[in-house]
């Protein structure tokens, strides 16, 4: 005898049944506790340097001091959606085995010292970074909230750039603190998908307001840059959201896009479009005719990754292989004239000469999974039948962000920015809420004695209150 079918609601979230959930389950969403405040100023230290906007808060080691008060804040957190267990992921393996190849090429680097300090301090920092912005994530509106934190201070930088900084003679802006004009637009850039997913039906005129006024003012940086990489980031997302960020309504896409490409045309100088137009035209562009323009740098760089294809010349060593590797650095050197050893203005291929060939590999994987994994965020078995237009529009954004941060990053050397770790960590928690909840719904199925699987075509998860149906096996 069959038993008959258990239906369960799709949408079944705090707000609609308030009584139902407690505070420790999965399907609870509770405020921002002390751990994600700190984890926010956290975002707003690393991310958005703050400290180094307002130089009173760099006195205190801003970095440090709100990265111990996080560690802290977790270990004495009890939310069982915040065991350290819980951070067994692809990408976290992934991030350990690029650290581990890093401290494998300390003995071979041509700065041994600088790279271990590196690994030890900076990349460690990285790490606990996504580590502690993952782990505390315990539901969606969790992530929500670090998206939200995320936009202001993308909107606090952006401003106070745009307010106090000016553009130099060459067209770009010049004397940024921490960030150059090429980094500034890839963050800008990579910024942009969060402010479009507070600009969705369903968020507070308030709340897509201020999202609109950063949509703004990232627009207004990225032509303030000069930047090349950041245009070319800036219309690939775009055509990102034009065509793939398909939980935000057609119109709000088109209006974003359009209303973009507007603002970039009218806020573009002269000097800005000229600058703009050697993209299609690079020969008379010093980047392609001068000896530490970028063509010259990436024809060295492959030239070191030819030479050390296992290890690298050492993390953060880049430099140092065009003042001792390179065939014109050591003439220019041994006619006693200087040589501006740069780094390769591009994340994969300075990851590729620094950490050789292992280390490239796992710096596109870190895409490649990251982007595989959010596409899969659908109803069906990785995740059950409870998601709906609001996590496929979480997912939608962050592959925006890394495909924004991936684009970019080929003219900038941004592998190791703090930026992209709090990506992954976002990532990451979100994938474990998401199976978290899966496997609480599971088992409060299995526990009522009826046998379940999941329906062959579960209806659409974007209807509000809609039911699905598990028969019997």
């Amino acid at each position: 005898m069959a038993h008959p079918q258990t239906t369960i609601p799709i949408d079944q979230t705090p707000s609609r049944y308030p009584a139902m959930i407690p505070p420790d389950s999965p399907w609870a969403e509770l405020r921002a506790d002390r751990l994600m405040k700190a984890i926010g100023w956290m975002i707003f230290a690393y991310i958005w340097r703050i400290q180094d906007v307002l130089p009173i808060l760099g006195k205190v080691q801003l970095p440090i001091l709100v990265g111990a008060i996080s560690v802290g804040f977790y270990a004495t957190s009890r939310h069982p959606a915040r065991r350290a267990r819980l951070l067994k992921s692809p990408l976290t393996s992934l991030t350990l085995l690029l650290w581990g190849i890093m401290l494998v090429g300390v003995p071979t680097s041509l700065w041994a010292g600088h790279s271990l300090s590196f690994a030890l301090k900076s990349q460690l920092l990285n790490i606990l970074f996504m580590g502690l912005v993952a782990l505390s994530i315990r539901s969606v509106r969790d992530v929500e909230w670090f998206a939200r934190v995320n936009l202001y201070g993308a909107m606090f930088y952006a401003t106070i750039v745009n307010i106090f900084f000016s553009v130099g003679s060459d067209g770009r802006l010049s004397n940024l603190v921490f960030y150059d004009s090429n980094d500034f637009a890839l963050v800008m850039v990579t910024t942009i998908p969060f402010a479009l997913f507070f600009l969705r039906p369903g968020n507070s005129s308030r709340r897509r307001a201020i999202a609109l006024a950063a949509l703004a003012m990232l627009l207004i940086g990225i032509v303030k840059s000069g930047s090349r990489g950041g245009f070319i980031g800036l219309i690939v997302v775009l055509l990102y959201v034009l065509v793939r960020y398909r939980s935000i309504p057609s119109r709000v896409r088109m209006f974003a896009a359009l209303g973009g490409i507007v603002l970039v045309a009218a806020l573009g100088s002269d000097k800005y479009w000229t600058q703009i137009s050697t993209i299609a035209h690079p020969e008379g562009d010093y980047n392609w005719t001068d000896p530490v323009g970028r063509k010259a740098v990436w024809e060295r760089g492959l030239g070191y990754v030819e030479q050390h294809p296992l290890v690298g010349v050492g993390v953060k060593a880049y430099p140092i292989a065009e003042g001792t590797l390179s065939d014109i650095g050591r003439s220019l050197s041994a006619q006693g004239k200087g040589f501006k050893w740069s780094v390769a203005h591009n994340s994969f291929l300075e990851t590729a000469a620094e950490l050789g060939i292992p280390g490239l590999i796992v710096f596109v994987a870190f895409f490649v999974v990251a982007i595989r994994t959010l596409m899969r965020v659908k109803p069906g078995r990785r995740y059950g039948p409870w998601i709906s237009t609001r996590e496929t529009a979480i997912a939608q954004m962050l592959v925006g962000a890394l495909v924004g941060f991936a684009v970019a990053g080929i003219f900038v050397s941004a592998e190791y920015f703090s930026y992209l770790y709090f990506l992954l960590g976002l990532v990451i928690g979100f994938d474990k809420i998401l199976r978290l909840r899966r496997d609480a719904a599971w088992a409060a199925l299995a526990a009522t004695g009826r046998p379940v699987r999941l329906a062959t075509a579960p209806p659409p998860a974007a209807v509000p209150g809609a039911a699905l149906a598990l028969p019997s096996v």
